[in-house]
């Protein structure tokens, strides 16, 4: 059957056209896919990360005893460097009293085959590093830098042999002489004097115990 439409255009009804519905869910469809899309992709990621995370975790369990193991050795480096510090300390301080000691009586000069001195007391002091740098300022032992001093108490059997000693001290690029004093005992013709004797030691190599006051008597 053929239907017309003889109204006049002005009466006629309007049809719309449907591209409008179909533009309208092309949009709901594009929204729609990208949120599926960014939904997907973050779901992606967190199981990415979550794999990641676990796979730390089995390293982190392996790896765990040899942690352990290191943070005991950096202890017992620590420990040890403080034990070090401790025997450089010690070894710093150490003076060898019975080696320095010998080192004075071998430098009194002899009398044939015998000592011209007799010595009745020694007493023995290290200086400080600010007293060393003191005497050597004010040229104290000639300028030496001298660190151990003796305190000497003793007799000379002679004006002669007492002028040696001292010089014996004074020569020697090792030792300086403080003289004091020197009185002669009519009775015994012997000279008693008092003098300070500083070494200008060397460093040691190995360490041990110090030492400090002491007496001792050459033979004559």
């Amino acid at each position: 059957m053929i239907r017309l439409n003889l109204l006049p255009k002005d009466l006629r009804r309007r049809v719309e056209p449907g591209w409008w519905r179909l533009a309208a869910v092309a949009v709901v469809l594009a929204v729609a896919a990208t949120v599926a899309f960014l939904h997907l992709s973050t779901l992606s990621q967190i199981q990415a990360l979550q794999t990641q995370r676990d796979q730390l975790q089995v390293e982190v369990d392996v790896l765990r005893p040899f942690i352990a193991e290191q943070n005991r050795l950096n202890q017992q480096q620590r420990e040890l460097e403080q034990l070090l510090s401790v025997r450089n300390q010690l070894r710093e301080r150490f003076v060898p009293w019975s080696d320095n000691l010998a080192l004075v009586i071998n430098q009194i000069p002899r009398e044939g085959r015998r000592f011209g001195i007799a010595l009745r007391s020694i007493g023995t002091r290290a200086l400080t590093p600010q007293e060393v740098q003191a005497n050597v300022q004010n040229g104290v032992y000639d300028g030496k830098p001298v660190n151990i001093e003796f305190n000497l108490q003793g007799e000379a059997i002679g004006q002669n042999a007492l002028i040696r000693f001292v010089e014996a001290f004074e020569s020697s690029p090792r030792f300086g002489i403080n003289f004091q004093n020197a009185s002669l005992d009519q009775q015994r013709q012997l000279y008693t004097f008092g003098a300070t004797v500083g070494l200008v030691s060397r460093p040691q190599a190995t360490a041990s115990s110090t030492g400090g006051e002491g007496s001792g008597s050459p033979s004559r």
